[in-house]
Protein backbone atom coordinates (compact mmCIF):
# COMPACT_ATOMS: atom_id res chain seq x y z
CA UNK A 1 0.00 0.00 0.00
CA UNK A 2 1.35 3.55 -0.99
CA UNK A 3 1.37 5.71 2.22
CA UNK A 4 1.71 8.64 -0.40
CA UNK A 5 -1.59 7.99 -1.54
CA UNK A 6 -4.69 10.39 -0.60
CA UNK A 7 -6.08 8.17 2.04
CA UNK A 8 -7.49 9.68 4.76
CA UNK A 9 -7.65 8.13 8.29
CA UNK A 10 -10.56 8.98 10.87
CA UNK A 11 -11.29 7.28 14.29
CA UNK A 12 -13.67 8.47 16.94
CA UNK A 13 -13.01 7.52 20.39
CA UNK A 14 -13.42 8.76 24.24
CA UNK A 15 -10.52 10.17 25.94
CA UNK A 16 -9.85 8.08 29.13
CA UNK A 17 -7.57 9.31 32.05
CA UNK A 18 -5.11 6.42 30.32
CA UNK A 19 -4.79 7.71 27.44
CA UNK A 20 -3.64 11.53 29.22
CA UNK A 21 -1.58 8.88 31.28
CA UNK A 22 0.48 7.54 28.57
CA UNK A 23 0.51 11.22 26.74
CA UNK A 24 2.15 12.31 29.97
CA UNK A 25 4.84 9.74 30.00
CA UNK A 26 5.71 9.94 26.53
CA UNK A 27 5.87 13.58 26.27
CA UNK A 28 8.38 13.18 29.72
CA UNK A 29 9.93 10.19 28.50
CA UNK A 30 13.60 10.85 27.49
CA UNK A 31 17.14 9.37 27.03
CA UNK A 32 18.81 6.91 29.57
CA UNK A 33 21.91 9.35 29.25
CA UNK A 34 20.37 12.52 29.76
CA UNK A 35 18.90 11.03 32.67
CA UNK A 36 21.84 9.72 34.37
CA UNK A 37 23.55 13.08 33.54
CA UNK A 38 20.32 14.60 35.60
CA UNK A 39 21.83 12.59 38.81
CA UNK A 40 25.10 13.09 38.54
CA UNK A 41 24.55 16.94 38.68
CA UNK A 42 21.84 16.45 41.39
CA UNK A 43 24.82 14.86 43.20
CA UNK A 44 27.43 17.26 42.38
CA UNK A 45 24.96 20.06 43.80
CA UNK A 46 24.63 17.92 47.10
CA UNK A 47 27.85 17.48 47.45
CA UNK A 48 28.48 21.37 47.17
CA UNK A 49 26.09 21.98 49.61
CA UNK A 50 27.83 19.92 51.64
CA UNK A 51 31.02 21.59 51.10
CA UNK A 52 29.61 24.47 51.58
CA UNK A 53 28.23 24.04 55.35
CA UNK A 54 31.30 21.27 56.55
CA UNK A 55 34.59 22.98 54.89
CA UNK A 56 34.94 19.21 54.31
CA UNK A 57 36.00 18.72 50.75
CA UNK A 58 36.86 14.96 50.38
CA UNK A 59 34.30 13.17 49.50
CA UNK A 60 35.30 9.76 51.61
CA UNK A 61 36.00 12.34 54.60
CA UNK A 62 32.36 13.51 54.14
CA UNK A 63 31.20 9.36 53.92
CA UNK A 64 32.95 8.67 57.17
CA UNK A 65 32.02 11.62 59.04
CA UNK A 66 28.07 10.76 58.41
CA UNK A 67 28.93 7.20 59.06
CA UNK A 68 30.71 7.86 62.90
CA UNK A 69 27.38 9.86 63.23
CA UNK A 70 25.11 7.74 62.23
CA UNK A 71 23.31 9.99 59.60
CA UNK A 72 24.23 8.04 57.27
CA UNK A 73 20.62 6.41 56.60
CA UNK A 74 19.34 10.18 55.72
CA UNK A 75 22.25 10.32 53.25
CA UNK A 76 21.29 6.90 51.31
CA UNK A 77 17.75 8.47 51.75
CA UNK A 78 18.55 11.07 49.90
CA UNK A 79 20.63 9.59 47.12
CA UNK A 80 17.91 7.12 46.64
CA UNK A 81 15.01 10.31 45.95
CA UNK A 82 17.79 11.73 43.65
CA UNK A 83 18.25 8.63 41.95
CA UNK A 84 14.45 8.11 41.74
CA UNK A 85 13.83 11.57 40.45
CA UNK A 86 16.28 11.56 38.31
CA UNK A 87 15.88 8.58 36.38
CA UNK A 88 11.96 8.33 36.75
CA UNK A 89 10.45 11.54 35.71
CA UNK A 90 8.58 10.03 33.30
CA UNK A 91 6.82 7.41 35.77
CA UNK A 92 6.13 10.45 37.71
CA UNK A 93 4.31 12.75 35.33
CA UNK A 94 2.25 9.73 34.74
CA UNK A 95 1.05 9.89 38.06
CA UNK A 96 0.41 13.07 38.29
CA UNK A 97 -1.49 12.66 35.19
CA UNK A 98 -4.12 10.84 36.96
CA UNK A 99 -4.45 13.60 39.66
CA UNK A 100 -5.14 16.67 37.13
CA UNK A 101 -7.46 14.42 34.49
CA UNK A 102 -10.36 15.47 35.84
CA UNK A 103 -9.66 19.65 35.65
CA UNK A 104 -8.83 19.02 31.79
CA UNK A 105 -11.21 20.31 29.49
CA UNK A 106 -11.07 17.24 26.95
CA UNK A 107 -11.59 14.62 30.20
CA UNK A 108 -14.39 12.21 29.39
CA UNK A 109 -14.90 13.71 25.68
CA UNK A 110 -15.60 11.81 22.41
CA UNK A 111 -12.96 12.77 20.03
CA UNK A 112 -12.81 12.45 16.14
CA UNK A 113 -9.52 12.48 14.68
CA UNK A 114 -8.67 12.79 10.85
CA UNK A 115 -5.69 12.87 9.26
CA UNK A 116 -5.24 14.41 5.71
CA UNK A 117 -2.49 15.00 3.65
CA UNK A 118 -2.61 18.38 4.32
CA UNK A 119 -3.53 18.43 8.18
CA UNK A 120 -4.58 16.67 11.36
CA UNK A 121 -8.17 17.69 12.42
CA UNK A 122 -9.92 17.04 16.07
CA UNK A 123 -13.54 17.69 16.56
CA UNK A 124 -14.70 17.12 20.07
CA UNK A 125 -17.78 18.71 22.17
CA UNK A 126 -15.07 21.17 23.58
CA UNK A 127 -13.09 21.99 20.48
CA UNK A 128 -12.26 22.36 17.14
CA UNK A 129 -8.55 22.10 15.68
CA UNK A 130 -6.93 21.90 12.51
CA UNK A 131 -3.59 21.89 12.25
CA UNK A 132 -0.65 21.24 9.40
CA UNK A 133 1.42 18.59 9.56
CA UNK A 134 4.73 21.43 10.21
CA UNK A 135 3.18 22.23 13.82
CA UNK A 136 3.92 17.80 14.77
CA UNK A 137 6.75 18.17 16.66
CA UNK A 138 7.78 14.15 16.69
CA UNK A 139 5.94 10.98 15.50
CA UNK A 140 5.59 8.82 18.17
CA UNK A 141 4.57 5.20 18.23
CA UNK A 142 4.06 2.74 20.97
CA UNK A 143 2.17 -0.11 21.26
CA UNK A 144 -1.35 0.97 21.68
CA UNK A 145 -0.91 4.28 20.87
CA UNK A 146 -0.35 7.03 18.20
CA UNK A 147 1.21 10.68 19.87
CA UNK A 148 1.52 13.59 17.20
CA UNK A 149 3.18 16.12 19.74
CA UNK A 150 2.05 19.47 18.75
CA UNK A 151 3.96 21.25 21.85
CA UNK A 152 6.35 19.94 24.96
CA UNK A 153 3.12 19.36 26.98
CA UNK A 154 0.63 18.61 24.25
CA UNK A 155 -0.52 15.89 21.33
CA UNK A 156 -3.06 14.62 19.53
CA UNK A 157 -3.55 10.48 20.78
CA UNK A 158 -4.47 8.15 18.66
CA UNK A 159 -5.27 4.87 21.01
CA UNK A 160 -4.92 1.76 19.23
CA UNK A 161 -8.65 0.86 20.12
CA UNK A 162 -9.69 3.44 17.87
CA UNK A 163 -8.85 1.88 14.87
CA UNK A 164 -10.92 -1.27 13.26
CA UNK A 165 -7.73 -3.54 13.50
CA UNK A 166 -4.35 -3.50 13.73
CA UNK A 167 -3.33 -3.27 9.83
CA UNK A 168 -5.34 -0.07 9.88
CA UNK A 169 -3.43 1.21 13.07
CA UNK A 170 0.10 0.46 11.58
CA UNK A 171 -1.30 2.10 8.12
CA UNK A 172 -1.58 5.00 10.65
CA UNK A 173 1.47 5.16 11.94
CA UNK A 174 3.09 4.69 8.75
CA UNK A 175 0.76 7.68 7.01
CA UNK A 176 1.71 9.74 9.67
CA UNK A 177 5.60 9.38 9.23
CA UNK A 178 5.67 9.79 5.38
CA UNK A 179 4.28 13.20 6.07
CA UNK A 180 6.20 14.48 8.90
CA UNK A 181 9.90 15.54 8.02
CA UNK A 182 11.48 14.68 11.52
CA UNK A 183 10.09 11.00 12.48
CA UNK A 184 10.90 9.45 15.47
CA UNK A 185 9.81 6.07 16.49
CA UNK A 186 9.72 4.81 19.96
CA UNK A 187 8.67 2.14 21.10
CA UNK A 188 6.85 1.90 24.80
CA UNK A 189 9.74 0.89 27.18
Amino acid sequence: MDVKSHRIFQITYTLTRWDYAAMARALTRRPWQRSLVTMVLWLFAVWCLMVFYTNVYNPVVMVEAMVADGSMLWMVGGLAIVLLVSLATHWLAWGASFLSYRQIASANATITTTLSDDAIRVTSSVADSTVPWTTVKRIIRERNYLMLPISKREAFILPRRGFATQQEFDDACRYAAARHSTVVMESEV
